[in-house]
């Protein structure tokens, strides 16, 4: 099941012209995204931007939370790079929960190529917004932003 986009979010916003517009589709409990890095997300020659590659396992492991009703936002992230990603080649990243603790979601994610290299991992604890946020969050979304 596709899952919905806010039209300005940088990953995900099919309206933002500098955004990556990536879908999103839930999957047996997991999120899953497909993004091929362009030149324009470069960082060493042929190479996507280790922040870019961040960005995107981030938002993929943060929506994690929609599988089980949770919104939630980054609490703290750790990024651990495995091989460079090249410019051009599509990367399947995957995100999934571990547990939930409170408010707290405990989420894991990686990158990799199509002939399975692992090109990063991430883990993550995700905090819950609060039920008035979460309201008005819904509401831009529904109005469009």
């Amino acid at each position: 099941m596709q899952q919905q986009d806010s039209n300005a979010c940088f990953v995900c916003g099919k309206q933002n012209p500098h955004g990556l517009k990536l879908d999103f589709h839930e999957i047996d409990g997991r999120v899953e995204t497909e993004f091929t890095p362009e030149p324009e997300h470069q960082g060493w020659p042929g190479y996507v931007h280790g922040g870019i590659l961040f960005t995107v396992l981030d938002e993929t492991i943060g929506r994690v939370g929609f599988t089980i009703g949770a919104w939630t936002m980054s609490g703290r992230v750790e990024i651990r790079y495995r091989e460079p990603a090249p410019i051009g080649q599509p990367l399947r990243v995957v995100g999934t929960l571990v547990r939930e603790r409170g408010r707290a979601l405990e989420l894991q994610g990686f990158a990799q190529l199509r002939d399975g290299t692992v090109v990063a991992e991430a883990t993550g604890l995700y905090m819950r917004v609060p039920d008035a946020m979460r309201q008005t969050l819904e509401q831009q979304i529904d109005e469009g932003f």
